[in-house]
């Protein structure tokens, strides 16, 4: 016998052949053509260095080196199909780990209050938060669920699953201390839009805001250090409400009216376990969400 690796695919494939007696039948149960299981078996008798089927007009019958094989390889199929069941009888259960990739702004905000209300629920669920702004967190498997914000016109990408939570506005913030410094409405102002990544004094959205003779100074491109900056008085920036509202020192600049900019997306990949406790962290995402839509939406 030559050295080989049988994989459980080929195991299996030789199990259904020994169950049907055609490779035609075997095939349609397999999912695949009829060229494709003899050429399998083929390679398989050839690693193996043995015949495991005679063939005849009536179809496939084990040799006595298929015998001692089918026997292994029932075995085989019997501990994958008990792994099986029991791994599926943990997954419904309320216990294990879920992994969460979210935005930093969503994290210190929004996430941190719900994980203390769903952890008094759930004791048994533990939980890995990881800040970051990649969707491929999920693409790599390294994440069960995702928190985005993604822009009105835009959708996550096709190969993931997600729902729409609610809908972002945002307003535009500075301390008190800051707007009495600094006259917005002044040709020569002194105010300073915080700067993003921007090289342009006047980038399109400060020429898109209400106040376009403001301009950018310096570039902080983190959502949560742009927060912090206007809650130091650096200068004045556009803020999600849910973020903006609840900074102590920090309001809305008089006269301006939230405007809706962004979704908020729950996602994860179509390939993960969706295990019990998967099904109830999202939908108990879903309801906290709903239930805070008015702090989300600015209102």
């Amino acid at each position: 016998m030559q050295n080989s690796t049988m994989r459980w695919d080929d195991l299996r494939l030789f199990l259904e052949l020994v169950r049907n007696g055609s490779a035609r039948s075997a095939a349609t149960v397999l999912g695949m053509s009829h060229s494709t299981v003899v050429r399998r078996v083929e390679r398989l008798e050839e690693s193996l260095g043995v015949r495991l089927f005679d063939r005849d007009f009536t179809g496939y019958r084990p040799t006595a080196a298929g015998e001692t094989l089918m026997n292994s390889a029932l075995s085989a199929e019997d501990a994958i199909l008990t792994a099986d069941r029991q791994l599926h009888g943990q997954d419904s259960k309320l216990t294990g780990a879920v992994h969460i990739t979210v935005t930093d702004m969503l994290a210190n905000y929004f996430l941190t209050t719900e994980l203390a209300r769903f952890g008094s629920l759930y004791p048994e669920i533990e939980f890995q938060v990881s800040v970051s702004y990649d969707v491929f967190d999920l693409a790599r498997h390294e994440a069960d669920v995702a928190l985005r914000f993604i822009g009105d016109s835009r959708s996550p990408p096709e190969d993931l699953v997600g729902r729409k939570l609610v809908k972002s506005s945002s307003c535009y913030y500075a301390t008190k201390e800051y707007l009495a410094a600094h006259d917005l409405s002044a040709k020569d102002t002194t105010a300073r839009w915080i700067g993003w990544g921007d090289s342009e004094t006047f980038p399109w959205w400060v020429k898109e805001s209400p106040f376009p003779n403001v301009p950018a100074h310096g570039r902080l491109n983190n959502a949560m250090l742009q927060a912090f900056s206007v809650q130091a008085s650096v200068g004045i920036a556009s803020l999600p409400c849910f973020v903006g509202d609840k900074i102590p020192g920090v309001i809305r600049i008089p006269g301006c009216e939230p405007f809706p900019n962004y979704d908020v997306w729950m996602l994860s990949h179509p390939d993960l376990r969706d295990a019990a406790r998967h099904r109830t962290f999202r939908k108990f995402l879903s309801d906290a969400f709903e239930a805070r839509r008015g702090e989300f939406l600015g209102t």
